[in-house]
């Protein structure tokens, strides 16, 4: 890894040059230290070849990817990897597309849209071929004063190109190119980035109660963050989380159906999510999948099953098969 020079916040990689062992180790221990703490999956290791470059802007890190066709799964339980504070994360698909499973949702970044993703929260995204993405990091606080309840934008594809996203993938396009030769100082391009994502994603609060929405917000993504760190946990109940946040189960039925979900939809979807990539792991290969339906907090393996067969059209044994040449 070197910094190029203009900037001593800036650096950059490449596997070329490197034995491939050591290049694919280089890379995926960058990607968990870095972007998240993931676990990376190359699909043809033999061709490997990656790069990546980082830039530091105001609180913003801008990084360019040129990845593999690969992986990625964020487990989610450590917050944000021994950070200070949560990241959001804005992934912005240049070529290729990044199939992605996040919170109950399964869809596909296409060239050209971006989508904003928790770095507290599960997610994995595949991809079927090499490709190149930026991803913007913007730490929670940060964001907070463009967008104040960012959880009810995660998990949706937003276009760089048409309407008012245009303008913001212009940016990113321009930072990525000419980051080292802006006339404004970094931490005011960070400003246009926030102004300009407040428009792409079309967010509007009412003058009137923005303290009651934020303070809202914040509730619901304490829920949903307790959902993460303890989905294992086969007595987590919705009774439970509301005595220990001091709220009523009614009210947090309330706070979650406001975001188009439920205590229950968002349980089941994060314990079969983390089931899902069991199945795949080769360090979970050993564990039987009435083993593994434990592990992620379902004390009956048929229920599971059903749930299971229910949300990914196949049985969990099928599931593991199919995936085993991944």
């Amino acid at each position: 890894m070197h910094a190029p020079a203009g900037h001593q916040d800036d650096h950059s990689w490449t596997s070329s040059g490197l034995a491939r062992g050591e290049a694919l180790s280089q890379w995926c221990d960058w990607a968990a230290s870095t972007i998240a703490p993931i676990d990376v999956t190359v699909f043809d290791t033999d061709r490997f070849a990656a790069r990546w470059s980082s830039h530091g802007v105001g609180q913003l890190r801008l990084l360019q990817l040129h990845a593999p066709a690969q992986r990625v799964v964020h487990c989610g339980t450590d917050g944000s990897a021994g950070r200070a504070s949560p990241t959001i994360q804005l992934v912005y698909a240049r070529t290729g597309g990044l199939k992605t499973r996040m919170g109950g949702k399964h869809f596909t970044v296409e060239p050209g849209q971006f989508v904003l993703l928790d770095n507290t929260r599960f997610y994995q995204m595949e991809m079927d071929t090499a490709h190149e993405a930026i991803d913007l990091m913007m730490p929670q606080g940060w964001l907070e004063k463009y967008l104040p309840d960012p959880d009810a934008l995660l998990a949706r594809p937003i276009s760089a190109r048409e309407g008012w996203g245009a303008p913001l993938g212009s940016l990113l396009e321009t930072m990525i190119r000419g980051i080292d030769t802006s006339p404004l100082p970094r931490p005011l391009i960070a400003e246009q980035v926030g102004a300009l994502l407040t428009l792409a994603t079309g967010f509007h609060e009412p003058a009137q109660g923005q303290g009651a929405s934020r303070h809202r917000g914040q509730l619901a993504r304490q829920i949903l963050r307790r959902i993460e760190t303890d989905h294992a946990d086969p007595e987590l109940t919705p009774e439970r989380v509301a005595r220990e946040l001091g709220i009523s189960r009614r009210y947090m039925q309330a706070l979650l159906a406001g975001a188009g979900t439920s205590f229950v939809l968002e349980l089941n979807a994060v314990r079969l999510d983390r089931a899902g990539n069991l199945l795949t792991d080769p360090r979970a290969g050993s564990l039987s999948v009435s083993e593994i339906a434990f592990r992620c907090g379902f004390l009956d393996p048929g229920y599971f099953t059903r749930l299971f067969r229910k949300r990914f059209g196949v049985t969990p044994t099928m599931w593991r098969e199919g995936r085993q040449g991944h």
